[in-house]
């Protein structure tokens, strides 16, 4: 019974002005910095969360190989990884999102996508 528990993936737990909000991991689409709050993005009725924490504690607590910090402003989850936009250097995301991506986040991505073809 103890390797079942052990197999279940936790959900993310985020404090919010009116208290914690629970999500799985496919329901996070991205993560934008909003000062000293983040803001989270949803499939959850396509809406937004603000959170009370720093996109840095959103990285050092959930960036694994589903979540990356792909910019200073942005952590996204691959598995919504639509397209690479080689003239801007941007992340199209499924949901009609567009991101930044650092040059170190840029190369990583592209060696991913040049190894899997």
């Amino acid at each position: 019974m103890n390797d079942l528990s052990e197999n279940v993936i936790k959900p993310i737990v985020l404090k919010t002005s009116v208290g914690f909000v629970f999500f799985d991991y496919n329901n996070i689409i991205m993560c934008c910095a909003d000062g000293n709050n983040t803001i989270v993005f949803t499939t959850l009725n396509e809406s937004t969360v603000k959170i009370l924490h720093k996109i840095s504690y959103m990285e050092k607590k959930y960036q694994n190989d589903r979540f990356l910090r792909c910019h200073k402003s942005y952590m996204i989850n691959l598995d919504y990884l639509e397209k690479l936009l080689v003239k801007t250097h941007q992340a199209q995301l499924k949901g009609g999102y567009t991101v930044p991506l650092s040059i170190d986040c840029w190369r990583k991505l592209r060696n991913l996508t040049e190894t899997s073809i």
